[in-house]
C-alpha cells in the first residue's frame, strides 16, 4: 500500500508539473519563463526581463508553486490518513523525495536536456541570441543540484512535521 502510493503519486506529480512547466514553455515568450534559468552566455546577449515580463512570469509561476509545495503536503496528509493517522519519519521522507526527484527528473531530463540542450527548438530560443547558445547543459544540471539541497531540507522538515504533530 505505502509503495504504491508513492508511486502512483510521485509519477503524477512529476508527470503534472513538468507537464505545466511545458505548456508555459510552449505558450509564452522565453524571455517570460527562461530569462533567469538560461546560462549567463544567452543572458548577457539580451537585455534584462522587463517589468511586464516579470509580471507575466510572477502570474504563470504562482500556479506552479502552489501545486508544486501543495501536493506534496496533500499526498503526505493523505498517506497518513491511510496509514491510520500515524506516519512514521522515514514513510514521510521517502514519500517527499521520491515526489521531489519525480518533479526534477521531468525537468532536467525531459525539458533541460532534451527540449532546451538537445532539440533546442525556435519556442526556447530568446531572439537576440543563437541555438548555439542552449547547448551547454551544466549550467541546468548545477542549478538542479543546488535545488536538490533545498529540497532535501525541505522534506526532512516537513517530514518531522507530519511524523510528529
Amino acid at each position: 500500500m505505502v509503495l504504491a502510493h508513492i508511486l502512483s503519486n510521485s509519477l503524477f506529480y512529476g508527470a503534472a508539473i513538468t507537464a505545466y512547466l511545458l505548456v508555459v514553455m510552449v505558450s509564452t515568450n522565453p524571455r517570460v519563463w527562461g530569462y533567469a534559468d538560461y546560462p549567463q552566455v544567452v543572458r548577457s546577449k539580451v537585455p534584462p526581463q522587463t517589468s511586464a515580463e516579470r509580471r507575466l512570469a510572477l502570474i504563470v509561476g504562482l500556479p506552479f508553486f502552489i501545486f508544486a509545495l501543495g501536493f506534496p503536503v496533500y499526498s503526505t496528509l493523505l498517506l497518513k490518513s491511510e496509514l491510520g493517522g500515524e506516519i512514521p519519519f522515514w514513510i514521510a521522507l521517502l514519500n517527499l523525495l521520491a515526489l521531489f526527484l519525480a518533479a526534477t527528473l521531468g525537468d532536467l531530463v525531459i525539458l533541460d536536456w532534451l527540449i532546451v540542450s538537445r532539440i533546442t527548438p525556435g519556442f526556447v530560443i530568446i531572439p537576440g541570441t543563437t541555438k548555439e547558445d542552449y547547448k551547454d547543459f551544466s549550467e541546468h544540471f548545477r542549478a538542479h543540484a543546488r535545488a536538490a539541497v533545498a529540497m532535501l531540507l525541505l522534506a526532512l522538515v516537513l517530514a518531522a512535521v507530519f511524523s510528529y504533530l
